[in-house]
């Protein structure tokens, strides 16, 4: 497809064109279909699976993270859908966790969950030096680790939210973890030394 004419499709799909919108389910859902065929062997789940992408795709155009200069629309898609296959099965791998209890003895109607006092001196110091050695960051790099860790947002919606490739959102994301890490161990090192 040429690069005109996936700029048009990609234009009447934010338009909701009828046409354009048929056009792109039949051009696309084999690609869809094949990604999905990695995450899910059910075939309700993955109709299912398939009809959050078409969604989840549309919005992203919405969006305007599709840039025709980076690739074509169907590189861009199936990276789109691979890595939303890859959030939905993280959330469901974290629903199906089961939590085990103890046998025997009394169990409490409801474990407190109020933090002890260790607890709570550990979670203050620890969140001291984790806001120093944030200091010490480049403010993209302070930006970027809010972004995912914080708010929790997903390696795509951050991609889209800087207007940069997957790889390059990956590359950034691990710098920046990278030094946090190396300022945190830098302020621990001296802490035992006692500067």
């Amino acid at each position: 497809m040429e690069a005109t004419a996936e700029l048009e499709l990609v234009e009447g799909l934010k338009a909701r064109e009828e046409v354009a919108v048929e056009a792109f389910l039949a051009r696309y859902r084999s690609l869809f279909y094949h990604c999905i065929g990695h995450f899910e062997t059910d075939a309700a789940a993955r109709e299912d699976l398939y009809q959050d992408l078409v969604v989840f795709v549309l919005e992203r155009l919405d969006r305007s993270t599709y840039d025709a200069n980076k690739g074509s629309l169907g590189t861009w898609l199936y990276r789109v859908a691979w890595c939303r296959c890859v959030d939905l099965k993280r959330k469901e791998g974290a629903r199906r966790r089961p939590r085990l209890n103890t046998v025997g003895g009394d169990m409490p109607d409801r474990a407190d969950e109020r933090p002890g006092p260790e607890e709570v001196a550990g979670t203050l110091e620890l969140g001291s030096a984790v806001r120093e050695a944030l200091c010490q960051l480049e403010p993209q790099e302070r930006a970027l680790l809010d972004l995912r860790f914080v708010q929790g947002e997903t390696l795509g919606d951050i991609a889209g939210t800087l207007h940069i490739s997957l790889e390059q959102t990956k590359y950034r994301l691990r710098r920046a973890t990278v030094n946090l890490r190396r300022e945190l161990l830098s302020h621990y090192a001296k802490e035992e030394v006692g500067l």
